[in-house]
């Protein structure tokens, strides 16, 4: 199968919808202990950029306990700063502004070394599931995913449980995908595991998350 036209597809697919709505949840255990679990119920219109959620927080971290329950509703420029700093951020991560060549080519190789290790399996049903397995890609691709993680938990170092993934070896990952015959994503899951030495002692850590989409986009307003 043509994994590029398939990506292609789902991405058209997923830019002409008018409303984006689904569940999303989040699991982090460390070593059997569960510490940080999320449920939320999202909606998104995309043409307005107005996003609601019912969000479902439990927290059980370094002898803190956090339960929280809400709704939380975004009007269309409340995420403008936020994708702007992601877009700045990207742009000096893929290839933007002091980059040198070797760096571009290097993420360029990155790229399609995830691409190469995609696989594309399809049921019986005319579902087709992208996975992308740590296992698969190339040490070099492994090693970058690795410094996304230290960077990312050392910005984070003041969040509690996010800063544990930042110190994680012998790290593996997953992601899978499962499209419909419409090239609509049906669900998306990931998992990612690794060993954290804590005062010379060592942790497993694992973290999940899944989101599962609506079949249909939903009828009212994302208001």
């Amino acid at each position: 199968m043509n994994k590029m036209k398939i990506l292609y597809d789902v991405v058209k697919a997923f830019k002409n919808k008018e409303v984006i709505s689904g569940v999303f949840t989040a699991d982090v255990k460390k070593d059997e202990t569960s510490i940080f679990t999320m449920t939320s119920q999202f909606a998104k219109n995309v043409l307005t950029g107005q996003r609601k959620a019912t969000i479902n927080t439990q927290l059980d971290y370094d002898g803190k306990t956090l339960h929280s329950v809400g709704d939380a509703k975004f009007g269309g420029h409340e995420g403008h700063g936020f994708h702007h700093g992601m877009g700045h951020r990207m742009g000096h991560g893929m290839g933007g502004r002091g980059c040198t060549m070797r760096e571009k080519f290097g993420r360029l190789t990155f790229m399609l070394g995830v691409l190469n290790a995609l696989e594309v399996t399809e049921d019986q049903d005319n579902t087709l599931v992208l996975t992308l397995n740590s296992v698969n890609l190339p040490d070099e691709a492994k090693a970058i995913v690795q410094e996304r993680l230290r960077h990312g938990g050392c910005r984070h170092s003041g969040h509690g449980f996010i800063h544990e993934f930042s110190g994680l070896t012998e790290l593996d990952f997953t992601l899978s995908v499962v499209i419909d015959e419409s090239c609509n994503i049906k669900k998306a899951a990931g998992s990612v595991s690794g060993i954290r030495k804590d005062d010379q002692q060592g942790h497993t850590l694992r973290g999940s998350v899944e989101v599962i989409f609506d079949d249909k986009e939903q009828e009212q307003q994302c208001c």
